[in-house]
């Protein structure tokens, strides 16, 4: 653009820069030979265009590129944070793809790990399936992973997990892998909010937590015209009282044609 279009152009004003920019388009894309085809650009763009892979959506949706190698952790380094990639990997270099959000991880063509992008510094962020693999002649190791993760879901889970390893210690290594199932089993939102009752509770232990989710979930609490309803409801008298009531108003008017015929006669029917 500063080498072609613009220089030698002098401009009006804005207006005058989107026409002129609009008609140099035309012509070097459409009307105008390629030096290194011989054709317009709008010509070898429709041959080209089936070799072509589908774009991102969004240029947000690209991301930076970058090449890391995985370490003997099982972990490439990506600014200041490291992530993991499947244990098989170790010793491998592999594509890294930074996103706004998240962190995808590319072994050859294939997708092998995604992350959300940590805001944080130093931070390390593992996905315990990355090491599956390696658990089976690890198994301390498997243990070691789960509490990681867990404690890294939310304060509270750090400190429960904290005083459930001190006052259960000899248990520690089969809490951690029920815990850890138990969140991949319901998600981690409910399982956060489950450890958080156990802790208030001061229950430690993966039954205790199991049992709280497989508690039946208490109704909806009424809404402020369902609250209003039953107060108006509970203001009327009982179903009994209305009979009683009623019972005694038919007497009340029987009595009274009574009254009203004996008074009639006595006066030679004028009241």
């Amino acid at each position: 653009m500063k080498g072609n279009f613009i220089a030698g152009r002098t401009f009006h004003d804005d207006a005058d820069l989107a026409e002129q920019g609009a008609a140099w388009l035309r012509q070097v894309n459409r009307e105008r030979p390629s030096d290194a085809t011989g054709e317009p650009p709008v010509v070898r763009l429709v041959e080209e265009q089936a070799k072509f892979g589908a774009l991102p959506v969004t240029a947000q949706d690209y991301g930076f590129f970058d090449c890391v190698v995985v370490s003997r952790e099982g972990l490439v380094a990506i600014e200041t944070n490291r992530y993991s990639v499947p244990a098989h990997l170790m010793g491998r270099a592999v594509t890294a793809r930074i996103h706004a959000t998240r962190i995808e991880g590319f072994a050859d063509h294939e997708l092998v790990a995604i992350h959300a992008r940590s805001k944080e510094q130093h931070a390390r962020i593992v996905n315990p399936a990355h090491f599956e693999a390696a658990f089976s002649t690890k198994p301390r190791a498997r243990v070691m992973v789960y509490r990681d993760w867990l404690c890294d879901l939310a304060p509270v889970v750090k400190s429960y997990v904290r005083e459930l390893c001190h006052k259960r210690r000899a248990e520690m290594n089969p809490q951690m892998i029920a815990l850890y199932e138990l969140a991949q089993e319901i998600g981690n939102a409910d399982f956060v909010a489950a450890l958080e009752l156990a802790a208030e509770q001061q229950m430690y232990g993966a039954e205790y937590v199991r049992a709280i989710v497989s508690m039946p979930a208490a109704s909806a609490p009424p809404s402020s015209a369902e609250t209003s309803m039953m107060a108006r409801l509970a203001s009327l008298p009982a179903q009994h009282e209305v009979e009683r009531d009623l019972a005694q108003y038919e007497r009340y008017v029987a009595n009274r044609d009574r009254v009203l015929d004996s008074v009639l006669t006595a006066t030679g029917g004028q009241a």
